[in-house]
């Protein structure tokens, strides 16, 4: 099938950020590859990263399922509740519980399954906060004959603040320090700037948002976006462009069609503020985003139908503008009408 648009994976920007992140945590990373990769396409980010990474984590079954016909050793984890622990078992997804209660429903089922116990020290999403639920587990472990306790983790939500992750980082610790001697379980933490933290305890750093390129200035953005310009046309003074009088011109003005809208993730909000390059210069988007288009003024530039349109290669730069976040734009630019290539 033909495209208009490409979405364009950058192999070795992402392998380059992969292995700054190694080298700056001193740790083994986890690649969090939920949302399909931060929306750029988890089969194809899997594929990439597995000759340097054995361990992917996701929110879901699904999407285990989905990298598990990528790479058939890896261990990979659901970071969120598992929907069906034995389709789990059977394709070798490791699963987080919180709870005895979880546990015995596991113990019950009878079936082999790689665990790993969470613990919330402050983010209060998913993770036990008792010290006697984490010895109790162990214990039933110990009788179990097919659970494996894998892992343990935490999530740190404020990185920025050095005392408040320092304050996690010791009740982490302090949950560490009581895992029995029988045990021997892969310890790691997220997110992404944890690699600034000395956690000599972890084995792993789990990395989302860095591993695409955002969060410090070493980092490269590994995808970016590319159109076509579909028609040229004329328009006078005082004429509307688009929906609603988004954009009335006060001259003469030539104007392009861009055929991506909001359906493929731009968001609306950036309506007449933004641009994009086309033949490596920069023209401004008038009147409102459309759900499959946008339009640019090109006045004073000699161009033609099927020339090449730069339009996203930084999330951070519309971030600012709408004021939301880079992974919203990123997870937002996940769709299906833009070819995938690999730069």
């Amino acid at each position: 099938m033909k495209y208009f648009s490409n979405k364009i994976i950058n192999r070795q920007n992402l392998i380059d950020n992969f292995l700054y992140l190694k080298q700056k945590s001193q740790k083994d990373i986890c690649a969090v590859v939920k949302a399909n990769a931060y929306g750029h396409n988890a089969q194809l980010v899997v594929n990439i990263l597995s000759p340097f990474c054995n361990f992917f984590a996701v929110q879901n079954l699904y999407e285990a399922i989905n990298i598990r016909t990528i790479n058939k050793t890896a261990i990979i984890l659901v970071l969120g509740y598992c929907i069906d622990y034995e389709l789990a078992s059977k394709n070798n997804i490791s699963v987080m519980i919180e709870s005895v209660s979880q546990l015995n429903e596991l113990i019950e089922m009878d079936i082999p399954i790689n665990v790993h116990i969470k613990i919330n020290t402050g983010m209060n999403r998913f993770g036990l906060k008792d010290k006697n639920e984490l010895k109790n587990m162990q214990k039933l472990i110990k009788i179990s004959k097919k659970i494996k306790f894998e892992g343990i983790f935490t999530h740190f939500y404020k990185t920025d603040n050095e005392n408040i992750t320092n304050k996690q980082i010791n009740i982490f610790k302090d949950y560490i320090g009581i895992i029995e001697k029988d045990f021997s379980p892969i310890i790691h933490i997220g997110g992404s700037k944890m690699v600034n933290y000395n956690v000599d305890f972890a084995n792993y750093v789990r990395c989302g948002i860095s591993l695409y390129g955002y969060g410090e200035k070493s980092l490269k953005p590994v995808m970016k976006i590319e159109s076509k310009v579909i028609k040229v046309f004329e328009i006078g003074k005082g004429e509307n462009v688009g929906y609603q009088n988004g954009f009335i011109a006060d001259k003469k003005m030539k104007i392009a069609l861009i055929p991506l809208g909001y359906a493929d993730g731009i968001p609306r909000n950036l309506s007449n503020n933004f641009k994009v390059k086309i033949c490596g210069k920069n023209v401004k988007s008038i009147g409102y985003i459309c759900m499959d288009l946008f339009m640019v003024d090109v006045s004073n530039k000699n161009l033609q139908i099927g020339d090449k349109v730069c339009v996203f290669d930084n999330a951070n730069e519309w971030a600012k503008k709408v004021n939301i976040t880079n992974y919203e734009i990123l997870t937002n630019l996940n769709n299906s009408r833009t070819n995938l290539l690999i730069d």
